[in-house]
């Protein structure tokens, strides 16, 4: 063997070497090769038509169901009697969903003096409480890499 073919080996196997570590850092950097989920939240019945509906997306207990911290935040203007919140591209995985009418659209679940909700609100698998907030295990919901989710959450005024 040459010089001339030694090295243009050594150049073909160290492309080769580079491509596979390229897909390979590109996975690791949060490409997934599982395929995403669509999630779909049906949210009614609204008492007016008034503000806009907000959506939060959790990945985890942390903050759910109050908290925007860490988690996916959708805003949609009320359009009837429901509204839908999409959620595109989910990860597999547990999740909640916290859904609220902002009714004066100031980005807050607004409460009375004792601390009870004055606007609507409601959270994935329809467990809502008169008197506390709608726990994480009551409501959390599994996705599947490429099954897409419909949820329906009545709200709670």
């Amino acid at each position: 063997m040459n010089l001339f073919s030694h090295i243009r080996n050594s150049l073909l196997v160290s492309a080769a070497t580079l491509a596979a570590l390229a897909t390979f850092a590109g996975r690791s950097a949060g490409q997934s090769a599982q395929p995403s989920s669509t999630i779909v939240v049906n949210v009614g019945t609204f008492r007016n038509a008034k503000g806009i509906l907000g959506c939060r997306l959790f990945r985890s207990e942390a903050g759910f169901p109050e908290t925007s911290a860490g988690t996916v935040e959708k805003r949609t203007t009320v359009s009837g009697a429901s509204t839908i919140c999409t959620f595109e591209n989910v990860p597999p995985g547990t999740y909640a969903v916290s859904v609220m009418h902002d009714e004066n659209d100031n980005r807050k679940l607004d409460k009375n003096f004792l601390g009870i909700p004055v606007e609507g609100y409601g959270a994935s698998n329809n467990h809502t409480h008169a008197m506390s907030a709608p726990t994480w295990a009551e409501s959390k919901f599994t996705v599947e890499a490429g099954k897409n989710v419909g949820l329906a959450i009545a709200l709670r005024y």
